[in-house]
């Protein structure tokens, strides 16, 4: 293979929302998130399939093909050609040029034709994409569900969400063992999570992210982990019956160390007093992606901080049963959610 664009780690940096591996063990036992969305009203659901008429565009008239394009799919085109197909660099002299550069290249034909292989249809997110947004209506009925779009990001990205749309891209979904992304160099624990089934996980925390940015009032290390865990317990809501080893990206033997050791990593950053540090540093030791979590052992998941941010807003969740995940998503005070949670884990 040739012409393979080595950049697998700026696929995780933020466009307007890039799926990143935040990842924490999931609430399928959550009963109270278990709800019957039968009779929610939405409108009905087309995904539409901008990586078929990408690829199906005539390259004797690319800039003709572009303008088409944009207007089928409206700004979230522009926003993909500028910050997925060219990563977010200068912007080239010709949009049309640059598309069928894109399309004319050997390797990313290629992955089309392993797109289309893997799926020749996409139903499957239909009914899981309607499923979600059903589950979303009811919890936020004032908020706007976004429209559904599958791509090929040239091995950029596995989500974007931008201009009210969910861009998937299905070339970083071919499965653990695709070829391409040995070509990459692309380490097990992340070829791990490139399946079919991680595509709903990685989507609706991608979409959560960009709906509920970042507002919490404070950037300490306990803001940081609660607002994921505000994130993880919001997709909790929206995807139940999906399985907690899909929604956290950690190995059963991951969650049994987290599940055993709760009480232990919560003492740890009691002790060295890291909850309210502000040295992110020190903050990336226990929320980047990884094999593992070096501060403790090999058998410690990575982001485990996320996993623990996510337990204190279950426990608050369940300690303050009157409190709706609308106002959950709305507060911004994490220490008022330690207080109310009165989270303390046992040995």
């Amino acid at each position: 293979m040739h012409n393979i664009k080595q950049n697998f780690y700026s696929m995780r940096k933020p466009l307007i929302y890039i799926c990143i591996g935040i990842s924490l063990l999931g609430c399928n036992n959550e009963s109270s998130l278990k709800i019957d969305v039968a009779n929610v009203v939405i409108p009905e659901l087309t995904i539409d399939r901008m990586e078929e008429d990408v690829f199906k565009m005539d390259t004797a008239h690319a800039d003709a093909a572009v303008e088409q394009l944009g207007t089928k799919y409206g700004k979230f085109f522009n926003s993909y050609l500028v910050g997925v197909l060219n990563n977010g660099g200068m912007p080239d002299s010709s949009n049309g040029n640059m598309l069928k550069r894109f399309v004319s290249d050997r390797d990313m034909r290629q992955a089309y034709l392993d797109c289309k292989k893997a799926y020749p249809d996409v139903e499957f997110l239909k009914k899981d994409f309607t499923d979600c947004f059903k589950h979303f209506k009811h919890y936020f009925p004032k908020r706007f569900i976004p429209k559904v779009v599958t791509m090929m990001s040239g091995f950029n990205y596995s989500v974007v969400t931008l201009d009210s749309t969910i861009g998937v891209g299905l070339d970083m979904y071919l499965g653990t063992k695709n070829e391409f992304y040995d070509a990459l160099g692309l380490p097990l624990y992340k070829k791990r999570y490139m399946n079919r089934d991680d595509i709903m996980p990685d989507a609706v925390r991608g979409w959560l992210l960009n709906e509920f940015p970042y507002a919490m009032n404070k950037q300490d290390f306990l803001s940081q982990i609660v607002y994921m865990g505000k994130i993880m317990y919001a997709s909790d809501a929206l995807m139940p019956e999906t399985p907690d080893t899909l929604k956290s990206q950690f190995t059963n033997l991951q969650m049994q160390y987290c599940v055993q050791n709760e009480f232990n990593v919560w003492s740890y950053f009691i002790a060295q007093k890291l909850l309210y540090t502000t040295d992110q540093a020190e903050i990336m030791k226990f929320t980047k992606d990884g094999p593992f979590t070096t501060a403790f052992s090999k058998q410690a998941p990575p982001r485990i901080g996320y996993w623990v941010g996510y337990q204190i807003v279950k426990k608050y969740m369940k300690t303050n049963p009157s409190v709706t995940l609308n106002q959950l998503m709305d507060e911004q005070d994490a220490q008022n959610i330690l207080a109310k949670a009165k989270y303390k884990p046992g040995k």
